[in-house]
């Protein structure tokens, strides 16, 4: 009898370290359940690029060693997925068109699929030093219709709008090597297919993943991905910004950001006392209010959003057709004020994006709310599509998935 359940190992390479989820899938009911998920620092990684081989060797072996040791989850029994992004990965529209038949009784099949995305990777050469990552089909038409899912439909022309996600070739090798050939995929495709409704993307959304120095961004409109792109900013410049100001240790700012920091001086209660401690980097005790800190953290989100709205512009995104608003992921995004800084600067709704205990099942709460490992949980509910569809099988000593490069997404 098929093993109903899938051991997975899903990781999300950041700007100087490594988010991680180990995870069961159960195919019976169709649920994750988180293990144990873990963050380590990584001298050999940088904005989502390897740069050490062996500190990330290193590093992601970390992983392996926690699932075997705390859960018996060997190493060759992983199916592994890794997120990638970052400057070397860039995204970019792509259309394809297929004659299939001299008639309308050819049914469009499973192959038929595969045909028109090798006829789109042929039509969109790429440079030698790259790769595509992955094709994520965004629309079909079938003799000029539109339609969600030709298989099994007939027609003679069929015509497909995807995104091509492309890596440097050095890059995606060097992550294949450091994490044990893992299947690659586009983080914030992930994130977009989990987090965003369909009536959200119908209506018109912006999907904003804050990371640490990094903000990916993902633009539906009519259902559709418009665009999307990554802009050198996010949440560690606020922390930045907190270490130069009150001269503390980095871990400290991070500290006080957390647990003090706030964007917008009118969300705090009048009555509320906002003094709190801190020690500085050379041991001594200060105190600080929420309300001057405000001054240390606003400006620098100010200059965040007239980042992101001058890339709106540059894109020719007029932020009042997407009546979907913002959608807010990651771990900038809990920032307190965040999506009341977004409404105000861009006067539309903003709201904050979570799994649920619907989705997945945890015996620590915290893991799913943190957003620390949001996309690497999106990672896994996204492939477990493909989990149900396909047999799991070994590829040399880890295991691993057929194919799934040309699977109708």
């Amino acid at each position: 009898m098929e093993n109903e359940e899938i051991n997975v190992l899903s990781l999300d390479i950041g700007t100087n370290s490594v988010h991680g989820v180990v995870a069961k899938y159960n195919k019976l009911n169709s649920k994750t359940e988180i293990l144990t998920a873990n963050t380590y620092a990584c001298d050999g990684i940088k904005d989502g690029a390897i740069t050490a081989i062996q500190d990330a060797q290193y590093t992601i072996e970390k992983f392996f060693i926690k699932a075997e040791k705390d859960f018996f989850i060997k190493d060759n029994s992983l199916y592994l997925l890794c997120a990638v992004r970052g400057s070397l990965v860039e995204v970019f529209n792509a259309n394809a068109r297929l004659k299939i038949a001299e008639d309308y009784e050819v049914e469009v099949t499973k192959e038929t699929i595969n045909d028109i995305i090798s006829r789109l990777e042929e039509t969109n050469k790429i440079e030698e030093n790259k790769e595509i990552v992955e094709i994520i089909p965004q629309q079909y038409r079938l003799d000029e219709q539109e339609v969600q899912d030709p298989v099994g439909m007939t027609g003679k022309y069929l015509e497909l709008t995807a995104l091509v996600v492309v890596g440097t070739k050095s890059n995606m090798t060097n992550i294949r090597k450091a994490a044990k050939d893992p299947v690659l995929r586009y983080g914030y495709g992930a994130l977009g297919n989990i987090l965003v409704s369909k009536e959200d993307k119908d209506l018109g959304c912006i999907l904003v993943d804050i990371g640490g120095m990094t903000t990916g961004v993902v633009v539906y409109i009519d259902g559709k991905v418009k665009c999307s792109f990554e802009l050198d900013f996010g949440s560690y410049y606020v922390t930045r910004d907190i270490i130069k100001k009150l001269k503390v240790s980095q871990k400290e700012a991070q500290h006080i950001k957390e647990n003090y920091g706030i964007i917008l001086e009118d969300l705090i209660a009048e009555n509320e006392n906002t003094e709190f401690e801190y020690t500085t980097y050379n041991g001594k005790k200060q105190t600080y209010t929420r309300r001057q800190l405000v001054d240390i953290i606003k400006p620098q989100i100010d200059l965040q959003l007239e980042q992101l709205w001058e890339k709106f512009k540059q894109e020719d995104i007029k932020i009042d057709e997407y009546v979907g608003g913002f959608i807010l992921t990651g771990a900038g995004a809990l920032l307190d004020g965040m999506p009341e800084a977004f409404e105000k600067y861009f006067n539309t709704v903003a709201k904050i994006a979570n799994f649920t205990e619907d989705d997945i099942t945890c015996s620590d709460p915290e893991i799913i709310k943190s957003q620390v490992y949001t996309t690497a949980l999106s990672l896994i509910k996204n492939e477990s599509k493909n989990f149900d569809k396909k047999e799991v099988v070994k590829k040399g000593i880890f295991g691993k998935m057929k194919d799934l490069f040309k699977e109708i997404s």
